[in-house]
């Protein structure tokens, strides 16, 4: 019994030794801080961990450390177990956010829609100067690449733009200058469309222009055009506009029609011919093919019309008859 109380002593004790012997070296180290710690090292250093042993590198750089060096730094700073591990070499990285101009103008876009709700990202057309290549900045800030302020000319599309860059011990500020233009959907015709077309959907498709360029004569509403007809041949990718458009023609000109007149308690009809042509709503001229005479009436379908007994030049339809 106390043989064997005597081997587990000593097999302990060993294992114990082996472990206060074992200190593995990192060959290689990464760290987010300006300051390269026994820990960063050593990853079984306890208490030592925090323990200084280098100025890290500048941002997004590295470089080699010998391995006695730092094994030598960590003993004089308390860490005995510090070995080289049978390095000669240790290589150690400062990390970083890496900012080139992509993400400067992400931010700038972002930024920008947060103050303007209405825009989509989109819609922004985006160019600025000021900023090439790629800068490195503090990976631990909160904000890498922060706006300080941002002026934009929306009539224009002039921008100025400062940005703060955190680099660490210090902060770069940078100054941008560019546009950001904001573009709005309009439509076109697809194709050429031929006078007197009635517009549906596949006849148009979707162009951007810059507001400063859109009217309010144009369709940005598909709504707006689809049912219509055209008043002219159109081009294809002209913007449409309102007065490109017109109800569709229910009457042309020469048309036999139906005349509709109504009296209280009664409806009369007749039958006319169209001296001019005209859409659902529009007022022609109407030559009665009973009396001989021309009444104005309002065009409401294809080849019906309703006289309006408000018309100084009606012709009575019972007068007619």
């Amino acid at each position: 019994m106390l043989k064997r109380l005597a081997a587990f002593a000593l097999s302990s004790a060993l294992g114990l030794a082996s472990a206060l012997a074992d200190a593995p070296l990192r060959s290689e180290v990464v760290v987010a801080r300006d300051i390269v710690t026994i820990g960063d090292f050593y990853p079984d250093a306890g208490r030592f961990a925090d323990a200084p042993l280098f100025r890290a590198p500048d941002l997004g750089t590295g470089g080699s450390v010998p391995a006695d060096l730092v094994a030598n730094r960590a003993r004089d700073a308390g860490y005995k177990q510090a070995t080289t591990d049978g390095l000669t070499q240790v290589y150690v990285r400062r990390d970083a956010t890496r900012i080139d101009a992509l993400r400067i103008e992400d931010e700038v876009r972002a930024e920008l829609i947060r103050r303007n709700p209405y825009l989509e990202t989109a819609d922004i057309e985006l160019s600025l100067s000021g900023f090439s290549g790629t800068r490195f900045a503090d990976p631990a800030a909160s904000e890498p690449v922060a706006i300080e302020n941002l002026v934009w000319q929306a009539e224009t599309g002039r921008l100025d733009v400062s940005i703060l860059l955190s680099s660490g011990t210090t902060n770069e500020t940078i100054r941008l200058r560019g546009k950001a233009i904001e573009y709005v959907e309009v439509y076109a015709p697809a194709e050429r469309i031929d006078r007197g077309t009635v517009i549906s959907k596949g006849d148009l498709t979707i162009m951007k222009l810059p507001r400063n360029r859109v009217t309010e004569r144009m369709i940005t509403d598909l709504e707006e055009a689809v049912g219509l007809a055209a008043k002219r041949g159109l081009r294809p990718a002209a913007p449409l506009q309102t007065a490109d458009l017109q109800p569709p023609v229910l009457v042309g000109r020469g048309d036999k029609v139906t005349l509709i007149y109504k009296v209280p308690g009664m409806t009369l009809t007749a039958q006319g011919q169209a001296i001019a042509q005209g859409g659902k709503g529009d007022i022609v001229d109407i030559i009665n093919l009973q009396s001989r005479r021309t009444v104005s009436a309002t065009v409401v379908s294809r080849g019906r019309v309703v006289v309006d007994a408000g018309f100084r030049r009606i012709a009575s339809l019972e007068e007619a008859r």
